[in-house]
C-alpha cells in the first residue's frame, strides 16, 4: 500500500471520529432526556433518594446501547463465532456433506437472556444418526442405549412441536440441568419448552466435541418426549466418558435432575 493511500485512510477514520464537545453535548441530550422523563412522572425527592446509582447508570447505560445498536452489533459478533462453531462441528463430525448449517435460512431466536447458547438443528435428522455420529467419534465403548434403535423407540406424537424446517435454538448450556428438580409431567403441565432428544443428543456431543467435558455427569436431562412404552426419556452421561440415553417414571424427580429448557 502506497503513502498516499495510507494517509487517505488515517484522514477517514480521523474525520469519522467524534469530537470530545460532540460526545459531550450528545451525554447532556440524554441527561434531559432522563430529567424531562422524571419531571413527566412526578418523582418525589424520596423516591430520587432511595435509587441505587450503580444500578441506575448501569440501566441507563443499557438504554444508551440499546439506542445506538451496540447492544445489536455486539450481540450479532458473537453469533458469528457460534455459527463458525457450529459449522465446523457438523464438517468435523457428520460425514454426510448434507449436514451443513444454512444459516441464511433460519433466525437467531431472541426473549430469555439467560439462553445463551446457540444450536443448529436439522429437521431431517433422525435420533438414531445422531447417536451414531457420536458414538463413532468418541467412541461405541463409550455409548449406550436402552433400545436398539431410538428413533424406532420414541413414540412420535409426545415430542414437543418444533418448526417445519430447519431451525436455530437457543439453551442455558452447562454441564447440568438449568430447571432442577422438575419431572417429564412438570414440563408438560408447566408448558416448558424443553430438549428433544435429537436436540439433547446435538447439544450435548457439540460440547463435548468443543470442551471435552460431559454433559449431566451428575445429574439427568429429562427429554420432552416418551419412549413407546410410555416412559419418559432422559439423557445422562459419566466421568469416564460415557454418553447414554434411556427412560424412566414420568413423574420421577431428582434434586440434580431436570430439564434444559429451549427457545427457537
Amino acid at each position: 500500500m502506497n503513502d498516499s493511500k495510507k494517509k487517505n485512510q488515517v484522514t477517514k477514520v480521523q474525520i469519522d471520529e467524534p469530537t470530545g464537545l460532540m460526545g459531550t453535548q450528545f451525554a447532556l441530550n440524554i441527561a434531559q432526556g432522563v430529567l424531562d422523563a422524571i419531571e413527566e412522572a412526578q418523582v418525589s425527592k424520596n423516591q430520587m433518594l432511595g435509587w441505587d446509582q450503580k444500578e441506575l447508570r448501569l440501566l441507563s447505560k443499557k438504554a444508551t446501547q440499546k439506542f445506538l445498536g451496540l447492544v445489536d452489533r455486539k450481540r450479532k459478533s458473537l453469533w458469528s463465532e457460534e455459527k463458525a462453531k457450529i459449522s465446523n462441528f457438523y464438517k468435523t463430525c457428520f460425514k454426510k456433506k448434507s449436514w451443513i448449517p444454512n444459516w441464511e435460512q433460519v433466525t437467531i431466536p431472541t426473549g430469555n437472556e439467560n439462553l445463551k447458547r446457540l444450536e443448529f438443528i436439522f429437521l431431517k435428522m433422525i435420533v438414531q444418526e445422531a447417536f451414531n455420529a457420536y458414538a463413532d467419534y468418541f467412541g461405541k465403548d463409550k455409548t449406550w442405549k436402552a433400545w436398539k434403535n431410538i428413533t424406532k423407540a420414541i413414540n412420535p406424537k409426545t415430542v414437543q412441536p418444533r418448526p417445519k424446517q430447519n431451525y436455530a435454538m437457543l439453551h442455558v448450556g452447562g454441564d447440568e440441568p438449568d430447571l432442577l428438580n422438575k419431572s417429564y409431567d412438570d414440563g408438560i403441565s408447566e408448558n416448558i419448552i424443553s430438549m428433544t432428544p435429537l436436540e439433547g443428543i446435538i447439544s450435548a456431543f457439540r460440547y463435548r466435541f468443543e470442551t471435552g467435558e460431559m454433559y449431566d455427569v451428575i445429574g439427568e436431562t429429562r427429554l420432552s418426549a416418551l419412549d413407546c412404552y410410555g416412559c419418559a426419556m432422559y439423557m445422562c452421561g459419566d466421568a469416564d466418558g460415557g454418553f447414554g440415553v434411556d427412560s424412566h417414571n414420568c413423574v420421577s424427580r431428582i434434586p440434580q435432575s431436570g430439564l434444559r429448557q429451549v427457545s427457537f
